[in-house]
């Protein structure tokens, strides 16, 4: 939960609308969009960026009158050029101690659930992360929410994959034991690597996280405000909820407002 994280963020309030009224009525910038290949969240299909991300990005820069391509990414790569240029917005993204220095983030736009698979054969349960031994490697993917939410516990029998269809297969072939994968991903990448979920089973949640759009340091207070506004607009119109309901079915879409506001240094 976000709880788990130490934020000093700020919400975004109706006072902060009196005291800077020109932020709420500028025009936004033009931002760089980028993502990563996690679906059903963000992927390529014949060269097209699809997915629930996706499609909810496009939407509010249509919303502003914007139409900026969005590039799909290695999630290091993304995250890099996210963590070193001003206007670019990530997404999607947990937030975290390091994060939160660096980017100012809206939402949620989902909730997931980070999680340890094992194979549906393999008769092991945890209890706790404890329990793991140091021949039971853990594959993740390279800065993934879910490698770092391991290494913050002290697990550091890690495999880490540039792509989460990498630690996938590593399962499958019983190259690892466990898999650590946000559960909304899993039944899209088990299916492209020629899987399905009757193959894996979860035997251990490790955290339950809220993602967000993440836009990066010296992205004016203004862009992140109109983007929020209009995704509050879509929140409380259903429009938000019918979007989520499309790519994720039953799951209950998060509908709450948030703004954290990067830490000042």
């Amino acid at each position: 939960m976000l709880s788990a994280f130490p934020l000093r963020a700020c919400f975004l309030a109706m006072s902060l609308l009196g005291l800077m009224p020109a932020f709420v009525f500028a025009a936004p910038d033009k931002l760089k969009l980028v993502t990563e290949a996690w679906p059903p969240m963000s992927y390529e299909q014949d060269g097209v960026p699809q997915g629930f991300a996706v499609d909810l990005v496009n939407i509010l820069q249509s919303r502003l009158g914007q139409s900026e391509k969005i590039d799909v990414l290695p999630w290091a790569r993304a995250y890099s050029i996210a963590n070193t240029s001003a206007n670019v917005l990530l997404f999607a993204t947990s937030i975290n101690d390091e994060r939160e220095d660096h980017f100012d983030f809206i939402g949620p736009i989902a909730t997931s659930k980070i999680a340890l698979y094992a194979r549906a054969a393999d008769p092991i349960a945890l209890d706790q992360l404890a329990e793991l031994q140091s021949k039971d490697i853990v594959g993740v993917y390279r800065e993934s929410a879910g490698a770092q939410l391991l290494q913050q516990a002290g697990v550091d029998n890690l495999l880490v994959a540039s792509f989460p269809q990498q630690s996938a297969k590593q399962l499958l072939f019983s190259r690892i034991r466990f898999w650590c994968q946000a559960d909304l991903a899993v039944k899209q990448i088990l299916e492209e690597v020629g899987a399905s979920e009757a193959d894996i089973r979860q035997v251990y949640v490790v955290s339950e996280i809220n993602l967000y759009l993440a836009f990066s340091k010296g992205t004016s207070a203004a862009t992140v405000t109109s983007w929020q506004t209009e995704l509050e607009k879509m929140k409380d119109s259903g429009e938000f909820s019918r979007l989520y309901q499309t790519w994720f079915g039953a799951l209950p879409p998060p509908l709450q407002h948030q703004v954290f506001w990067h830490k000042a240094v």
